[in-house]
């Protein structure tokens, strides 16, 4: 038995809860058409509300993802206009659409599904997809400047580039293999990242080199419309001419050769800067976010809705529960100001009448009357039950709730967490039961912020030790909504039966059991049968009798001399029975879990200071305090991600070594990661965000293989002007000059990609408007935003610092080279003077 109230009006309820692998969105669209069909022979006046509906809000992330993809594109293509022309932006758009159209085949013959991860992978390729292009399309378009023929360009110019450009690439998958081994909750669901891009990268590879090339032998044209095939050159000119150099001219090559000029002459001072100012960035970070919130675990969202879980006192009837729910209901739609209500006092009545005052003009302009002086609230949802077990949506929980539904959040007048700090204010002080509060998580089940466990033998030591726990986690700040699953039980009548005088009557234990299970749970004395339909008819006391103790001492057995009452042979007293036992690892557990205000500090410090506050209890020997749950997750993310990054970096320079034959050039390449980092805090500054172990983890990681593709075509490019007899320096500088544009558009374009997901402004293609904020950019964003400051300075950077080191490396090696020399002279000069031979000869 249960009571039900939607907005304090009497509701029935029914949960439909999907299986494990189903598609939720095709079992509400299933639901929705058993609703259609069926609503025609119900009662005129039935009202359907569909709440907590977690479809709507899947579908709300996925239209976010897949405007932010297709906003992301928009912007890379007018990049791409502007800095190619429109033919060859065309050209290297292309590789958008086929690199898609490959990789869908792709996922769909691995039977994987568009979902959010798979939906935000793609948005993070989305800006790489056209990195491989823009660098063999823009050396095609170089080498017809130079007046080679289109074919040839198109063949000549993507052999040049094919070996930097199938590097970098690799270094990118690189960089995502790792992340495949990811096990645990978080590697499911975060597994779909890394297959998506090492997908849609390896697409873009094979359009980069295959495709692109062939449209431009056949489109590509010069700015003046003529086409370079009309140029007539010899095959040494075609060589010679696609091998140079771009010519050094306009206002931004002549600034940029000489600020790397100048960079060459005082590498000391520009290798010292740069370095200063990753370190500048992480306290810049540190004293903007501050130490106490500067680690997080997952990023924390506005929920969409909320439950309100009622602990009632072991033994609560339903009229008491649904007393204590009414009480939190009024104070949702009052406030706390206004003081407990009568138990008798309707929620409906104040519901309702704050609808005849409360209108609210929400931010698209649509006027949505709220049911609370709160304005985003949009349902209140009471349920309330006879009987204890059951679950939550959102975790293990008591029956009893009450759900809260927000509004969508382009109607939310404010952020939504400022709306649960008011709920929780205006409940804390409500007699009769406990209420703690369970927010909607979006990500893997982490569970909540602070998980203790203590294991032990004796449940009632374990309970004990948690109410102490519970007391330390009640004085410290930022931690609330401290819930236990220590039950001591319903209070029990036992009847304890005198044996001598039931046997002096002729009875037995059985017979004075079998009596009042008789009485209290009934017994069925036969049927009725009426048309197709049969009826138990049940022998049992009333439910008035049965609630009550007093009517043990009433009760009369029957005997072989007649009825004698209960009360003669036996005796009755009230105990606590014997409560819920869980066990974990066969031993016996009490877990004690708390939420943590994630905008005011970070779990991860809260944590911190609970175990050291909890390292000084004193326990009894054999029992155990210990952290869990997130925690764990943490724990275990942290270890992973580490290996992950050591392993990408491995890996992208086993890729690059013989590559470059060498193995200073890779660590010159390397040394943009490093400075990426700075982008990074830069970032996490400028937004104010902390360092995501996941998100922000994720986002650095991928920055390995992003970040070093520009470094790799440079330093390929500058190795092959000094093949050719450039001196090193002339070489730095004209390599520098000839890769800056494709450097900076690779950089632009992933960039923009990423950008939608920051800002969450994109245009909503379905609805065609405007859209100003996005639910996934609360959760995608810190990965975006490592992402783009990242790259963007470490793009700076790297057209500045790798040239600068690549000239340090150069000088080093001719010093040592020297010095080498010096010392065999020495060496051999006492040799030299007895023998009279010549050094030259040795």
């Amino acid at each position: 038995a249960g009571r039900s109230r939607l907005d304090g009006r009497r509701a029935v309820s029914i949960q439909v809860k999907k299986r494990v692998g189903e598609n939720i969105i095709r079992i509400v669209e299933d639901v929705n058409r058993v609703i259609e069909e069926r609503s025609l022979t119900w009662p005129a006046g039935t009202e359907i509300s569909k709440l907590m509906n977690e479809a709507e809000e899947i579908e709300q992330m996925v239209n976010d993802l897949e405007n932010n993809i297709l906003s992301g594109l928009i912007l890379v293509i007018v990049v791409l206009f502007f800095a190619l022309g429109a033919r060859n932006a065309v050209l290297v758009g292309t590789a958008i659409p086929f690199s898609m159209l490959i990789s869908f085949l792709v996922l769909s013959a691995l039977g994987i599904t568009l979902n959010m991860v798979v939906l935000f992978s793609l948005t993070l390729a989305l800006g790489m997809l056209v990195d491989n292009a823009i660098v063999i399309v823009e050396n095609i378009f170089r080498y017809m400047q130079q007046g080679v023929p289109r074919l040839e360009a198109a063949v000549k110019a993507t052999a040049e580039v094919a070996l930097p450009v199938t590097a970098s690439t690799l270094t990118t998958l690189a960089v995502f293999f790792p992340l495949l081994f990811w096990t645990g909750i978080v590697g499911e669901f975060m597994a779909y990242l890394p297959i998506t891009v090492i997908i849609t990268l390896s697409s873009s590879l094979f359009v980069a080199l295959v495709i692109n090339p062939a449209l431009a032998a056949i489109f590509l044209r010069l700015p003046s419309g003529k086409p370079s095939a009309e140029l007539k050159v010899s095959a040494e000119e075609i060589a010679r001419a696609g091998e140079a150099p771009v010519t050094i001219k306009g206002p931004v090559l002549k600034a940029y050769q000489r600020m790397l000029a100048g960079a060459i002459n005082h590498r000391a001072a520009v290798l010292s800067m740069a370095f200063l100012i990753v370190i500048a960035m992480v306290f810049v970070w540190l004293y903007r976010v501050g130490l106490e919130k500067s680690i997080e675990f997952f990023p924390a969202m506005a929920p969409e809705n909320i439950y309100l879980n009622l602990n009632m006192p072991e033994g609560a009837d339903l009229e008491y529960s649904d007393r204590i729910a009414r009480q939190v209901e009024l104070a949702l739609c009052k406030g706390a100001g206004h003081g407990l209500a009568s138990p008798d006092e309707n929620p409906a009545d104040c519901y309702y009448s704050q609808l005849e005052d409360k209108v609210h003009t929400l931010r698209n302009g649509r006027r949505v009357q709220g049911i609370t002086d709160m304005a985003n609230v949009k349902h209140i949802y009471s349920r309330t039950v006879a009987f204890e077990g059951g679950t939550s949506l959102f975790e293990d929980t008591s029956p009893n709730r009450i759900g809260v539904q927000f509004y969508d959040i382009q109607d939310r007048l404010e952020p939504s967490s400022l709306t649960v700090e008011e709920i929780r204010k205006r409940i804390e002080d409500i007699p009769g039961g406990q209420v703690n509060i369970s927010e909607q998580q979006m990500g893997p089940p982490t569970g909540r912020t602070i998980n203790i466990e203590i294991a032990g033998d004796n449940f009632q030591v374990l309970g004990l030790i948690a109410r102490q726990v519970r007391q330390v986690l009640e004085k410290m700040p930022f931690v609330h909504d401290i819930s236990d699953d220590f039950e001591t039980g319903s209070p029990t009548v036992k009847v304890r039966i005198d044996r001598q005088r039931t046997a002096m009557l002729g009875l037995s234990t059985n017979t004075v059991g079998f009596a009042l299970k008789v009485a209290f749970n009934g017994i069925k004395v036969s049927t009725f049968r009426e048309g197709d339909e049969d009826y138990d008819l049940t022998v049992q006391l009333p439910k008035a009798d049965r609630e009550k103790t007093d009517i043990l001492r009433e009760l009369l057995i029957p005997t072989a001399q007649g009825l004698v009452p209960l009360s003669t042979i036996a005796k009755f007293e009230v105990t606590g029975g014997l409560g819920r036992i869980n066990r974990i690892d066969h031993e016996r557990v009490v877990t004690i879990t708390a939420n943590v205000d994630e905008t005011k500090s970070s779990g991860a410090v809260v944590r911190n200071q609970a175990k050291g506050l909890l390292d000084q209890f004193r326990i009894p020997p054999g029992y155990k305090i210990r952290f869990t749950g997130e925690q764990d997750m943490q724990t275990e993310a942290e270890d992973f991600l580490k290996w992950a990054f050591a392993v990408a970096a491995f890996l992208v320079i086993i890729i690059l070594v013989p590559l470059f034959d060498s193995i200073t050039q890779p660590a010159i390449v390397m040394t943009s990661v490093l400075l990426s980092f700075g982008g990074v805090f830069l970032g996490l500054s400028v937004m104010k965000f902390p360092f995501g172990i996941i998100m922000t983890g994720i986002g650095v990681i991928s920055l390995v293989g992003v970040v070093v593709n520009n470094a790799i075509v440079l330093v390929d490019y500058t190795n092959r002007l000094r093949q050719r007899g450039i001196h090193t320096k002339e070489a730095i500088i004209a390599a520098g000059c000839t890769r800056l544009r494709p450097v900076m558009l690779t950089a632009v374009t992933t960039i923009l990609g990423l950008l939608p997901m920051v800002t969450g402004v994109s245009y909503d293609f379905r609805n065609m408007r405007i859209s100003w904020v996005s639910e996934s950019s609360q959760y995608w964003g810190p990965m975006a935003i490592a992402v783009i400051f990242g790259l963007g300075l470490a793009t700076v950077l790297t057209l500045v610092v790798v040239p600068t080191l690549y000239s340090l490396a150069y000088t080093t090696g001719i010093v040592s080279e020297r010095g080498i020399k010096r010392v065999k002279k020495a060496y051999w000069a006492p040799f030299y003077r007895l023998t009279g031979a010549k050094p030259e000869e040795e």
